[in-house]
């Protein structure tokens, strides 16, 4: 009878074999790991990104020369607080600051009034800008006219 011989791998190649299958899966786990990583920080920064509002206008008190109401509305996915309410000539001086606690829930309009000392001089250009606590802005210009 013939004798078989079976060749095997030799235990050098099966331990190189078995690195390259363990450096393998380590960058495997590594590349996603990173992924799921960058994901949770991308939405711990989403609340500031989704918070968006818009200045529709504003309300003019002729006879006194001010600005009676500003109308805001939420067009972002988070609820905003108006923190403060600027009215500013057209070189950007700040001629009156309002502050205001405001919370505006998304895809509704808030009509802010406003309480303001300074006068409006007709022909003049005006700039609001509304800040909220997290720190988005927005403006709006306006020239007044009677």
């Amino acid at each position: 009878m013939r004798e078989l011989r079976r060749k095997g791998i030799s235990p050098v190649i099966a331990v190189l074999l078995l690195i390259v299958i363990a450096v393998a899966a380590a960058i495997l786990t590594y590349v996603w790991l990173t992924g799921y990583m960058g994901t949770l920080q991308s939405q711990a920064g989403t609340q500031q990104v989704q918070e968006r509002i818009k200045i529709e206008g504003v309300k003019i008190d002729t006879d006194n020369d001010q600005v009676d109401a500003v109308y805001v509305r939420n067009i972002g996915d988070v609820s905003v607080k108006i923190a403060d309410i600027y009215i500013m000539d057209s070189s950007g001086n700040v001629i009156e600051k309002i502050s205001k606690t405001t919370t505006l829930n998304p895809e509704n309009t808030s009509t802010i009034t406003v309480d303001m000392s300074t006068k409006l001089s007709e022909g003049s250009t005006y700039i609001v800008k509304v800040v909220t606590a997290r720190g988005t802005e927005v403006t709006y210009q306006f020239t007044y006219r009677k």
